[in-house]
């Protein structure tokens, strides 16, 4: 039975609501989270027995969120740690240019999902393709095989790992999404009720610890994949992420200007932030100051199936 519940969450310091949700979705187009405006989100979630919608709304000193779907009241111990509610966003030294992004993005909150598989899946389509091509395909498996909110026609859930066992290869392909990747995420949904259950909405102590030993189990999840769910679904501070492309470059040139680095140098230049070292390296995805651009750009991955 459809549930619908209104509450009004109490906000203590600089909050923004966009910029803390916008951690957990797959880019500006994710079927699972609207950004009406920096004030107003909504986002489906998967509940143990079907989707759940949350509208919010911030205002001055609240929250107003109305709560829709079967697992309506089941959420709402989660809420506070899903909008960040609980964390505090610590004060980092460092150069002027961290202080300013610090500044600027001083309502950013670490969200803490209360499930975490369709997160996963997520970060499976990142894994060595460009995000352009992983949002692409998010896209279109959610909304070919997620289900659409009855009251928001515009906004997903994710689709059960009951729809995605039941899958062939080609309709993933369809979505263009890799049959590597694929078969990555068909043995991750093979095992999502256990490892729901040991995450369990992240309220136990130790959970984010099991739940990520369980991951790294399974095949094609590794520091990568591990980093980042640590830091941008189960709300851990000082997460790092390994094995990346991109960033180690991005951050030292953040911090010293030169262009190549190594994970060891990134986590030189990460040590003095710990920890918080996660929190530090978001800032600094934020600021967009990125290393020059050098060689073509490669055609969408959909081109090239």
């Amino acid at each position: 039975m459809t549930t619908d519940i209104a509450l009004s969450l109490p906000v203590r310091g600089a909050f923004d609501l966009a910029a803390t949700l916008s951690i957990v979705a797959m880019g500006r187009g994710d079927p699972c989270l609207r950004v009406d405006h920096s004030r107003r989100v909504r986002l489906a979630l998967l509940g143990p027995n079907g989707p759940v919608g949350v509208d919010l709304l911030h205002g001055d000193e609240h929250i107003q969120a109305k709560v829709s779907g079967i697992d309506a009241e089941w959420l709402l111990p989660y809420l506070p740690s899903l909008l960040g509610l609980d964390f505090q966003p610590p004060r980092l030294d460092g150069p002027r240019r961290l202080r300013t992004v610090a500044h600027r993005m001083a309502g950013m909150r670490l969200p803490k999902l209360p499930v975490v598989f369709a997160r996963v899946v997520s970060l499976v389509l990142q894994q060595l393709i460009s995000y352009r091509d992983a949002t692409y395909g998010w896209r279109k498996l959610v909304q070919r095989y997620g289900q659409v909110l009855t009251e928001q026609e515009d906004l997903f859930a994710p689709p059960t790992a009951q729809t995605l066992r039941g899958m062939a290869l080609h309709q993933f392909v369809e979505c263009g999404i890799l049959p590597q990747h694929a078969r990555r995420i068909l043995g991750i949904a093979r095992v999502a009720d256990r490892i729901e259950k040991v995450w369990n909405g992240g309220l136990d102590a130790g959970a984010t610890d099991r739940t990520c030993e369980l991951l790294s189990t399974q095949p094609g999840i590794g520091p990568w994949t591990i980093g980042y769910l640590r830091g941008a679904a189960l709300g851990d501070s000082d997460a790092i992420v390994l094995g990346d492309y991109g960033l180690p470059k991005q951050i030292k040139y953040f911090f010293t200007g030169e262009e190549e680095a190594t994970d060891d140098d990134m986590l030189a230049l990460l040590e003095p932030y710990a920890p918080h070292r996660f929190y530090a390296m978001l800032l600094i995805q934020k600021s967009r100051i990125v290393p020059p651009r050098r060689g073509p750009r490669r055609a969408p991955l959909r081109h090239r199936f």
